[in-house]
């Protein structure tokens, strides 16, 4: 009986190297963790993991990285330990979530996609800060849909914080979805590194 190849061994290269590629598949960077050390530290972490908040941290100049660990089952219901994105630091006088400041402000959308009158200026993984544009008042509370350029849109919930003196809002997210929590972290990690390309050499 003879078998029909369905993909050549080009394109089985190519989807490879695709599969592969850090900067098209930014979720699977930081996935896989080896630990090193022997059974005792990796069941160590493990139990933890799965009982704790477990992070690592990273030092880079004045910069701190916070990776959380997690525990995740895979399909054959084999429990691996597995990076998130980390929540990135400045230190100063105080030590703060590094913001990034976006390039254009992007509005916020409702459920329909549609733009409002809440404008993002910059983003950390704790916080917004808001353009409240057409003489509208900030709300206290908001749910909407944060769509930078290029990137799938994500569930921001965020409360008011304060009045900058700039006539900015700081609002404080309060993100309850873990995969939306997720999604921002790596956006903001992809933005890290095109920032500061030095620390992710």
């Amino acid at each position: 009986m003879s078998y029909e190849t369905l993909l050549t061994q080009d394109e089985l290269d190519f989807i490879q190297s695709v599969h592969q590629n850090p900067l098209l598949n930014p979720r699977d960077v930081l996935s896989s963790l080896t630990v090193k050390g022997g059974t005792q530290v990796r069941d160590l972490l493990t139990r933890l993991a799965a009982h704790e908040h477990v992070t690592i941290q990273a030092q880079v100049a004045d910069q701190k990285m916070s990776f959380p660990l997690r525990l995740v089952e895979d399909e054959f219901h084999a429990q691996h330990l597995q990076l998130g994105a980390p929540s990135i630091f400045e230190e100063g006088p105080v030590i703060r979530p590094w913001r990034l400041t976006l390039a254009e402000p992007v509005a916020l959308e409702d459920v329909r996609a549609r733009p409002g009158y809440l404008w993002i200026t910059e983003v950390s993984f704790k916080g917004l800060l808001v353009d409240v544009r057409n003489n509208r008042r900030p709300p206290r509370q908001f749910s909407q849909w944060f769509s930078p350029t290029g990137y799938e849109r994500i569930a921001v919930r965020a409360t008011l914080e304060r009045k900058t003196e700039e006539g900015f809002y700081a609002y404080r997210l309060s993100q309850r979805d873990v995969d939306e929590t997720e999604r921002l972290r790596q956006f903001i990690l992809q933005q890290h590194r095109l920032a500061h390309p030095a620390l992710h050499a």
